[in-house]
């Protein structure tokens, strides 16, 4: 889909749309095989996280809280990094969930092809490299400059009056008026991606199953 065409309230439907889907994900890994694994457990958890922490967004921003807001999308890259180290860990699917069940901390794993950790700096540099997914470090790194108090703080509660004469408004409130809108709309734009980068790693999760299980993934599309 193309986000730069939509407005910022339809990306946000566009968000609120997403969650449903990824509700009904649930029930369509009970159908591959009502036989969980404990991949399936460690999935619906980041799942749960995603449609809660996307609702969040949705409604701050329509609350005019692009503050409180913007620090979630850098969360649901969280989840993205770490559903993406299930595929790059040195350990199976399953075996890598429980041990995360267990309380092992994923940047005490190593990548599959090194003694690497699996630090975020690692998840989102190898994430980087596959194709259209290049820009999930920036995203990152930017997300972080709205989590640590940081330039980008002082800039939302403030607003250059005269350049001249070095006059700034600044403000205490319940607000996000001095947020450009471009700034807004490109949040929500990248909050699209990154759900959307979580949904297709859930597909690959699923697609697995299907082949382990014989189940005919085609069967999905009715359900």
């Amino acid at each position: 889909m193309q986000y730069e065409k939509l407005t910022k309230e339809e990306l946000l439907i566009e968000i609120d749309n997403k969650s449903k889907a990824i509700i009904n994900m649930g029930k369509q890994l009970a159908m591959i095989n009502p036989k969980g694994e404990v991949f399936d457990i460690f999935l619906i958890a980041s799942l749960n996280r995603t449609v809660n922490i996307s609702k969040a967004y949705t409604s701050l921003i329509r609350d005019n809280n692009f503050l409180a807001a913007a620090p979630l999308i850098r969360i649901n890259i969280d989840t993205l990094l770490r559903l993406y180290a299930s595929i790059i860990s040195e350990y199976d699917r399953n075996t890598f969930a429980t041990k995360v069940i267990a309380g092992e901390l994923i940047k005490k794993m190593k990548l599959n092809v090194s003694n690497e950790k699996l630090s975020d700096f690692t998840l989102y540099t190898e994430i980087s490299k596959v194709e259209n997914m290049e820009w999930v470090s920036k995203i990152y790194k930017v997300g972080n400059s709205y989590v640590h108090l940081e330039k980008s703080h002082i800039f939302s509660a403030s607003k250059i009056v005269d350049n001249k004469e070095s006059l700034i408004n600044m403000s205490i409130g319940f607000h996000d008026s001095f947020i450009p809108e471009n700034e807004k709309f490109g949040s929500a734009y990248w909050m699209n991606k990154t759900i959307d980068s979580i949904i297709h790693q859930a597909q690959i999760w699923m697609y697995e199953k299907a082949k382990k299980t014989g189940f005919d993934i085609e069967k999905l599309n009715n359900f």
